[in-house]
């Protein structure tokens, strides 16, 4: 199976994704934005990595989602070939009207406002170690499709515009009943604690990830691919470089699984 990893002017994440792609024992292969968009069809999936894509003018990812690839990627979301946002990625979805309803910009990942006690801490850009509690059933969504409900991942952000809000009333509440909020935050007891550091950005119900109601596209703010090895993760002797699994290899070995019972 092959993947595309999309790559736009500014990002910054293809390389390390790409790793992770072909570790999980998947072809994988930078897309540039500017390739012709009918070669995507070639692909059996597709993520767009991190970054800051076009500088992140106007809003993070919304020139990004006016090139013609994501009219491609619109079709190949259709056509249920899974595709997976990570960070600038999730917002290129989230733009594109990808998710978190096909068709339609219902949402926004606004700048990080992070509040203690009813009092604004801090604003902007934030890096930072999480922890993510998974809320789905697995099979629900392409990219956590091998990872238990209720089950801990600690990964890494590093963002400023990932405040999740709503256009429209209501729509948080559709997600949660159609089972299409993937990942909150929590803290390392899987409790959902609404302030920060917590809360790393501010976003409406600690919501860090979520799916379209088909399930084949995920969007999330953390970045996996950083949590991919164990000697990643800050707990790890960086002397010994382990290649133990890390926490975010589920999430491309989940992608991995979903290609091959689509088939």
């Amino acid at each position: 199976m092959k993947i595309a990893v999309m790559q736009f002017p500014g990002t910054n994440c293809e390389h390390e994704t790409l790793v992770s792609v072909r570790t999980a024992g998947m072809e994988g292969e930078i897309f540039r934005w500017n390739r012709p968009e009918q070669e995507l069809s070639q692909f059996d999936g597709y993520i767009i990595p991190g970054g800051f894509s076009y500088q992140d003018r106007v809003r993070a990812g919304a020139i990004a989602s006016k090139e013609p690839v994501m009219d491609a990627l619109r079709e190949e979301a259709a056509s249920g070939k899974p595709i997976i946002g990570i960070c600038n990625g999730f917002q290129i979805l989230v733009e594109s009207g990808i998710l978190p309803v096909p068709g339609e910009v219902s949402m926004a990942l606004a700048q990080n406002v992070m509040v203690q006690g009813k009092k604004i801490v801090r604003r902007g850009y934030y890096c930072a170690w999480t922890t993510l509690r998974h809320e789905a059933d697995p099979g629900r969504c392409a990219g956590s499709f091998l990872i238990d409900k209720g089950a801990l991942l600690q990964v890494p952000i590093a963002h400023a515009e990932g405040n999740l809000v709503t256009v429209r009333d209501g729509l948080v509440q559709e997600m949660n009943d159609q089972g299409q909020v993937v990942f909150r935050y929590c803290d390392w007891q899987g409790r959902i604690l609404k302030e920060f550091p917590v809360n790393v950005n501010g976003s409406t119900e600690n919501i860090a990830g979520i799916c379209n109601p088909e399930g084949n596209v995920l969007g999330m703010m953390p970045h996996p691919e950083r949590a991919y090895f164990a000697w990643q993760l800050p707990s790890s002797d960086p002397r010994k470089k382990v290649e133990a699994p890390g926490p975010g290899r589920m999430i491309f070995e989940s992608m991995k699984r979903y290609i091959e019972v689509s088939r």
